[in-house]
């Protein structure tokens, strides 16, 4: 049984998505993320982080919570983005660890109390991360949208980061979402990568799995980009796909034919 690791002499699989978030090789994208959620930090209230599947959203999210001091933010992540209008609140409420309540009346006031007394008798910001946003509804958007509304809508003692896929921008363009896009505090779209950086992604993940020498040449790098489009989550299936079709064909090196061969037989 071949083995690819033995194979190419790496000490793991290259694209690993367990990769430690301070490995991970810094793009212009994920450090244009790294600095708008830096932002947020600083300054509270709504961030809309968007972009498509497998840009690396998620991943600019893992590193941005290990860096938060714990004695001055308490992180809290979702990714159960399908509930209702009245199911998000219970949901929030425990999350934070609240006593349950029968009227949502309570269980709002009750978190929006949390939150205040986090910031204001605890010195603790409250982060809360809802992934897969681009699922949620208007009428549960709505509500996030008046859990915001603190002293008169003066003042933001927690912070929220929405993140979705690009069909979140489409929603919150909707004329009825025009009173959450007042509240937003930042906006950004993640792109994929451009031409270089796509190389760089692949020869760093392959060097940290132990590459010595290049295993893809230029053009197979080329090709790697054209056909993954410079979403990284694509480039990594590819460039693992195309290692182990280059194992199986007793080659050491990745040519540009073996990429295209890869994609054509996934079309």
């Amino acid at each position: 049984m071949k083995d690819l690791q033995a194979w190419f002499g790496l000490k793991r699989f290259p694209f690993d998505k367990n990769i430690k978030v301070h490995d991970a090789v810094d793009t212009d994208p994920f450090k244009e993320c790294l600095a708008r959620l830096d932002y947020i930090k600083r300054r509270g209230g709504i961030m809309l982080l968007t972009g498509d599947p497998g840009v690396g959203k998620t991943l600019a999210l893992r590193r941005f919570v290990q860096t938060l001091n714990e004695n001055l933010f308490k992180t809290y992540y979702t990714p159960l983005s399908t509930l209702s209008r009245a199911d998000i609140l219970c949901h929030l409420n425990r999350m934070l660890g609240l006593t349950p309540r029968m009227s949502k009346s309570a269980i709002y006031t009750q978190i929006q109390k949390a939150l205040l007394e986090s910031k204001e008798q605890m010195a603790k910001t409250v982060l809360l991360i809802i992934d897969e946003a681009h699922l949620l509804q208007t009428g549960p958007l709505e509500e996030l949208r008046l859990l915001t509304n603190f002293k008169m809508d003066s003042y933001d003692p927690f912070i929220l980061i929405l993140s979705g896929q690009s069909d979140l921008r489409r929603i919150m363009d909707f004329a009825v979402m025009e009173p959450f896009n007042q509240r937003i505090a930042i906006k950004y779209h993640m792109p994929p990568l451009r031409p270089e950086q796509s190389k760089l992604y692949v020869t760093h993940h392959l060097k940290l799995a132990g590459a010595k020498e290049p295993i893809l040449d230029e053009k197979a790098l080329e090709a790697v980009h054209e056909v993954s489009f410079g979403i990284p989550r694509k480039i990594g299936t590819i460039t693992e796909q195309a290692l182990t079709y280059a194992m199986f064909d007793q080659k050491q090196t990745v040519s540009a034919d073996i990429v295209l061969k890869v994609k054509s037989l996934e079309g």
